[in-house]
């Protein structure tokens, strides 16, 4: 386009978001913006994860878990980075804008900062309605990137802005003589921002706990342990990995009862290794392994530094493993601790199905209840146990069964512990 037809900077927005309504408490999970230029090309760019310090929301619209934004800034630390970009802009457009404007407006009204009025632009409604991936297809554009990706709606959006603004001269008349925003100032920061690319890299890396671990246990030369001491250590790491998440505190106790027990770094990734293949065991007991168990057991070997195994080789050690042992799989199920009477609640969106079905809140309290567990609606210090559905979640319930210190139990380790089976 040409410089008279946009005769401004327009900052395109875009956030992925835990839920549709800020005033009921749902916050920003990613945040971008780009700058389109008066000749409508982009100018620069921001995007970053958002850690909004509760649970992620619907990971099956924006495609986000709570390990995603685990280690990403939280909004008021990235807050000014997205308004350095947004500097010198007239305007500000998105499609449906007036919902990434009052996520934003939520977002810095908790900086005690207000946004100013400005000019916004509605490609949605310019367009005559619909979602952003069917608008851009009526004008021609094929957007690059994942729809509810926050850059690459951005980038859609501003191609699209540019198409439907050569039909609206009253609004480039407009344009033409708007001032710059008068943006706020709120805190810097040392925090940057964390892409999606990112954080997934990072999560391909071996877990800190781990490091620390083995650390400190390769630099000690520890004679071997005894098998007790290494049977000891791998209770309290079964116990740990319950909810499929080594906190820092649950790290400090590991390192300082290796360290204590005397164990070596060799004897720990010994350990894990038998652990993991106690586990495969576990799985192909029953002659199935569900994509459940499989989703579980890669899990675990993550955690644990042995994602580099081939799992599909685990699997068939175990099962040779258990027909020498037990040649009927019917009887190899292991003994599971009984839960039977204990308070149990559940949080998030369950990942699980049952019978083909995927569980919901509803089946997951009936499957309880069932099983011998009392089903309660919230978390208080009475509570025995909290099933949660994704190990990182930030949700309200799982911080207080963590202050309460509660035991914690991811969604596939509960089903197995009181035998129902899943997928």
């Amino acid at each position: 386009m040409s410089r008279s037809l946009i005769a401004g900077p327009i900052g395109v927005i875009d956030v992925e978001t835990t839920g549709l309504f800020p005033s009921r408490h749902d916050r920003v999970v990613e945040v971008a913006a780009v700058v389109v230029g008066a000749d409508g090309r982009i100018e620069r760019e921001f995007v970053s994860l958002v850690n909004p310090a509760r649970d992620i929301g619907p990971s099956s619209i924006h495609g986000l878990t709570s390990e995603d934004i685990l280690h990403a800034p939280q909004f008021a630390e990235i807050a000014a980075l997205l308004l350095d970009v947004l500097s010198g802009t007239v305007a500000i457009a998105a499609h449906n804008v007036r919902f990434d404007r009052q996520f934003l407006e939520s977002e810095f009204s908790r900086l005690e900062c207000q946004l100013p009025d400005c000019f916004s632009i509605c490609t949605m409604q310019l367009a005559g309605g619909g979602r952003l991936a069917d608008c851009c297809r009526d004008y021609g554009i094929s957007p690059e990137g994942d729809a509810h990706h926050a850059l690459a709606d951005t980038h859609a959006a501003a191609l699209l802005l540019t198409c439907l603004l050569a039909d609206q001269p009253r609004t480039v008349q407009k344009l033409s003589k708007l001032a710059p925003v008068q943006w706020p100032t709120v805190p810097r920061t040392m925090k940057q921002p964390v892409t999606r690319d990112e954080s997934r890299r990072r999560q391909t890396e071996p877990p800190t706990f781990l490091q620390y671990l083995l650390e400190r246990m390769h630099g000690h030369g520890f004679p071997d342990a005894t098998d007790g001491a290494v049977m000891a250590y791998v209770a309290l790491l079964d116990r740990f990995l319950e909810d499929r998440h080594v906190d820092d505190s649950e790290a400090d106790a590991l390192v300082e009862t290796a360290t204590k027990w005397g164990l070596s770094g060799d004897q720990i990734s010994l350990a894990h290794r038998d652990y993991l293949n106690q586990l495969a065991i576990a799985a192909v007991a029953d002659g199935i392994v569900t994509d459940a168990e499989r989703r579980d057991l890669k899990l675990v070997a993550h955690l644990l530094g042995q994602e580099k195994r081939d799992l599909d080789e685990i699997l068939s050690e175990a099962a040779a493993k258990v027909c020498e042992t037990h040649p009927d799989p019917a009887t190899a199920k292991p003994a599971e601790e009984s839960l039977i009477g204990m308070r149990v609640c559940f949080t998030g969106e369950l990942q699980c199905h049952h019978d083909g079905e995927m569980i919901s809140r509803e089946l997951a309290e009936e499957l309880a209840s069932r099983a011998g567990l009392v089903v309660a609606d919230s978390v208080t210090k009475k509570l025995d146990l909290l099933v949660l559905a994704d190990p990182h979640t930030q949700s309200g319930k799982a911080k207080k069964a963590r202050q309460y210190g509660i035991r914690i139990m991811h969604e596939p380790v509960f089903w197995k512990a009181i035998g129902v089976n899943v997928e």
